[in-house]
């Protein structure tokens, strides 16, 4: 059982909160949910909608809608193209009446008018929608009540009474495909993409956040100041935030940076200053679709090179790019963990579909071990900062730490990190930093990348939140596998081992370039192996990777 239902209505009306109620009802029931939501670059206003995905089974995302509930008429009006044949619409009778004025036939769909006069258009259509799901009433209640918890009693007792009146009295007339969908498993929980990133990265020990707000990344902001527990800074400008962020690190808290593409820019120089005195920092890069401006609120995956070779320099940094909320999970904690370890710049880099997507969680997640690299209590007097090792890696202390006291300089330095322009140091300190990464998978007990079905002879490559939908295809069509690559930066040298005897790879990328494809290919040198044919699968026009568009690589 599949159902794709699509809310859509103006910015700033409540679709949001209409959208969270219908998917909530049937994540308590026990589905699989998965979401998608798109809005242009307006407060208020505009084009908007909100797919909310059901399934029995799986989690993958459709371009076609079964059911909508359109809450004005440009908002039904844009979504016709994707409306399958016989959908149902759900609306406000009166907005019917603009759509006969333009001479638009409603022929081809089922509708399921209401004669709205009063206000809670939402609480309405919702009532609605429940009737033809013939879904738990107690449900839609307790949420109804939730979402409502913030206002006056009266408006929740209001909506209270819309709904029960609808789901009495309303008589269904359609054609209904749908059953009586009851309770399919235990109840299911439900949280988006950052709401997500920042309680776990707080379960890891998260202790300071800074950021200039910019969508997608903006949200995290907003859920780390509503948690309450962890200070947080919104600065004047980028640069303070990434460099309050440095200042919080220096003192050994295990702290984060959030934004997009254009505010990443201007902490380049930040991220050269934590790689050359060696201070751990977490970055978030939230993908958004470019360039300069672009078209700010909707999808790409166009970040990479950049999270890659974010600064001038050479240096050695990591770069993780979670695929499911399970897997963010992990991923947070080893962003905070493996920055301290190695201290060094970790970019976790994400995109909008997972920053605002929201979903079922499909598993129990456990406990963090965190884990906090050489940090150094008890210091000699002749503790050295930068000192020499093996590793490439050394001791670090608490500002305030007797015999502890050292510098922290953008400027090449010695190993007490005094300023310093020896030739002889100057190399040594070099080769000091670039070996850290040195053997790093053979260190770390990580799962660097996923393989399924890999059998197969034709083998997809992609990152992000695009395996749910990718997986699904795979399992449906078995001449294909899959590798869901989590660890870009440094690459698993064993990711060849996957690649190398296939027929087919096909790299599926939200960019114009190929730049997942072109890194992976240059590392392992792929247009060089013989019988190895690269194809690959890339979008550009603001939407995510529904399965339709992975059933064009059959063809």
């Amino acid at each position: 059982m599949r159902i794709n239902i699509r809310v859509t209505w103006a910015a700033g009306l409540g679709m949001n909160s209409t959208a969270d109620i219908i998917a909530d009802v049937f994540a308590e029931l026990g589905y699989h949910v998965n979401t998608d939501i798109e809005y242009q670059s307006i407060i208020k206003g505009w084009i908007n909608y909100f797919d909310i995905f059901v399934s029995d089974s799986s989690k993958y995302i459709s371009k076609y809608v079964d059911v909508i509930v359109a809450l004005d008429a440009a908002n039904l009006e844009f979504s016709l193209p994707f409306l399958k044949d016989n959908a149902i619409i759900i609306i406000n009778s009166k907005h019917l009446l603009k759509l006969e004025k333009k001479e638009i036939s409603l022929e081809k769909y089922q509708i399921l008018p209401l004669e709205i006069d009063a206000k809670y258009d939402n609480t309405y259509l919702i009532s609605l929608l429940a009737k033809l799901f013939s879904l738990d009433e107690a449900i839609i209640e307790s949420k109804i009540r939730k979402i409502f918890a913030r206002k006056w009693q009266q408006v929740v007792d209001e909506n209270i009474e819309v709904f029960k009146k609808i789901f009495s009295e309303y008589e269904i007339t359609v054609d209904n495909p749908f059953w009586a969908l009851k309770r399919l498993w235990e109840a299911r929980k439900t949280i988006y993409g950052n709401k997500a990133l920042t309680f776990w990265a707080i379960a890891w020990e998260l202790e300071y956040y800074s950021a200039y707000p910019m969508t997608p990344a903006s949200s995290i902001l907003t859920e780390v100041i509503k948690e309450g527990s962890v200070p947080y800074l919104q600065a004047e400008d980028e640069i303070s935030v990434s460099m309050s962020a440095l200042g919080a690190s220096f003192t050994w808290k295990r702290s984060m940076v959030g934004t997009s593409g254009g505010w990443f820019a201007l902490m380049v120089e930040s991220i050269s200053f934590a790689q050359q005195a060696e201070i751990p920092l977490v970055m978030v890069l939230a993908q958004r679709a470019w360039p300069s401006t672009g078209t700010p609120t909707f999808f790409e995956q166009g970040d990479l090179n950049m999270a890659l070779t974010p600064s001038f320099w050479e240096f050695e940094h990591i770069v993780i790019a979670p695929s499911s909320l399970e897997n963010a999970y992990y991923t947070w904690g080893q962003a905070l963990n493996l920055a301290q370890k190695y201290q060094t710049v970790v970019i976790v880099l994400i995109d909008k579909q997972f920053a605002d997507g929201k979903a079922t969680l499909e598993s129990e997640l456990i406990i963090p071990e965190v884990e906090r690299g050489k940090l150094e209590l008890n210091p000699d007097k002749e503790f050295k900062r930068y000192e020499l090792t093996d590793d490439g890696i050394s001791p670090y202390t608490l500002p305030g730490t007797p015999d502890g006291d050292f510098i922290a300089t953008s400027y090449e330095h010695d190993e007490y990190g005094a300023t310093t322009e020896d030739s002889a140091m100057k190399v040594v300190m070099t080769q000091k930093r670039m070996k850290k990464l040195n053997n790093f998978f053979g260190r770390e007990w990580i799962q660097w990348y996923e393989v399924f079905n890999g059998e197969a002879q034709k083998i997809i490559i992609t990152t992000s939140y695009t395996i749910y939908t990718a997986k699904e295809f795979v399992k449906n069509n078995p001449e294909f596998g899959l590798i869901i690559i989590h660890f870009l930066k440094p690459l698993d040298e064993r990711l060849l081992a996957e690649i190398k005897d296939k027929q087919e790879v096909i790299f599926v990328e939200w960019n114009y370039g190929g730049q997942l494809e072109n890194y992976i290919s240059k590392e392992f040198g792929l247009k060089y192996i013989d019988g190895l044919t690269i194809r690959n699968l890339r979008k550009y026009d603001l939407y995510p990777f529904y399965y339709e568009d992975f059933e064009t690589l059959k063809n």
